[in-house]
């Protein structure tokens, strides 16, 4: 157990202390990035050896399923890419407040303002992509505990067919999307919403797993933003973090950057095919990139619902999948016949 040994009024709770090292000081606790939903903290311990070691404190009141979910993700992530995840150490409540939650991991300094090339950030991704693929825990889609993409839950119910998984997630999402909304009616959402469901996901999902093929499920990060992927201070090597992690296609991950909001784009899916083939069929994997890309953008105007910019790009995206399967139909079947019919 470390000690305490700052002026100061208010020390680290004791269940925080009994989690750093056994004889480490605490020396300095000072506050550490931003987040909308929990607070964060650089705690520096000095050893008796005189060295010193560093950890970083995510603390939330009373939100204990936040700690799950961030201890769960990425706990996972690092056993397969230690070299790129935080060393997760403790996750637990504090003896004086039980009712406040934390969660500590080794601290890794970053480069803050330098989005790290494709190169790097690829190979991360492509890594845990890699040496995850085939090991969820039962063969299915999922994950042991719903995780958190900012402060919304994610049903992670094990599944047995990747279709039926996503299908459930989008379903929950856009409802928690009109629900963030207040119901505000949007007549070209409303059109979209069902066509999305009955033609778009059984269009490009089902033959991911059908004439032979199937998916195999591996660990996705599933928030991959650039600011939770950051150099380390030899420029060179990411570290990734804050992960709302569960087992999918793989390709779930590069959804975020097709998404215009962030400056990545082509150059960092070319990086990642470098590593990783494209899953069959191939011909619709540019669908399956804007697919992807729909559920950060169905999340983020979740989040924030006053951005009314979010809500229409997420319209523009959903019609131009639809626009796609309809034409599709028309040119195969004429305009009113359906290839394909949802199964849920």
């Amino acid at each position: 157990m470390a000690t305490d040994v700052r002026n100061v009024e208010e020390k680290l709770d004791e269940n925080l202390l009994a989690a750093l090292p056994e004889g480490g000081k605490v020396v300095s606790v000072t506050p550490s990035g931003m987040s909308d939903y929990c607070n964060t903290f650089r705690i520096e311990v000095s050893m008796p050896d005189g060295s010193s070691q560093v950890f970083f404190e995510k603390v939330a009141n009373p939100e204990t399923k936040l700690m799950e979910s961030a201890w769960t993700s990425e706990n996972t992530t690092y056993e397969f890419i230690p070299e790129h995840v935080p060393r997760p150490v403790k996750k637990g409540s504090y003896k004086s407040r039980p009712d406040r939650h934390f969660f500590l991991a080794e601290f890794i300094e970053m480069i803050e303002d330098d989005i790290p090339r494709p190169e790097s950030y690829m190979t991360a991704i492509a890594a845990l992509h890699s040496r995850s693929m085939g090991k969820s825990p039962n063969g299915k889609f999922g994950f042991p505990v719903n995780t958190r993409f900012g402060n919304l839950e994610q049903d992670n119910s094990w599944t047995g067919t990747w279709e039926e998984y996503w299908t459930r997630q989008m379903k929950d999402f856009l409802q928690r999307e009109d629900a963030a909304h207040d119901g505000e009616h949007h007549a070209e959402l409303e059109r979209l919403r069902p066509l999305f469901f009955e033609k778009v996901l059984p269009r490009f999902l089902r033959p991911l797993e059908s004439d032979g093929r199937s998916v195999t499920p591996c660990l996705i990060h599933a928030d991959l933003w650039p600011g939770n992927v950051k150099y380390q201070t030899d420029g060179e090597t990411v570290c990734v973090y804050d992960a709302c992690a569960m087992w999918g296609h793989n390709e779930v991950d590069l959804g975020v950057f097709r998404n215009p909001r962030y400056p990545l784009g082509k150059p960092y899916l070319k990086e990642y095919w470098k590593h990783v083939p494209i899953s069959e069929p191939e011909e619709d994997v540019d669908s399956r990139n804007t697919l992807y890309m729909l559920r950060n953008q169905i999340l983020l105007s979740t989040l924030y619902p006053h951005d009314h910019k979010l809500r229409e790009i997420v319209v523009s995206n959903m019609k131009l999948l639809v626009d796609k399967v309809e034409a599709e139909e028309a040119a195969k079947n004429g305009p009113q016949t359906s290839t394909y019919q949802s199964r849920l």
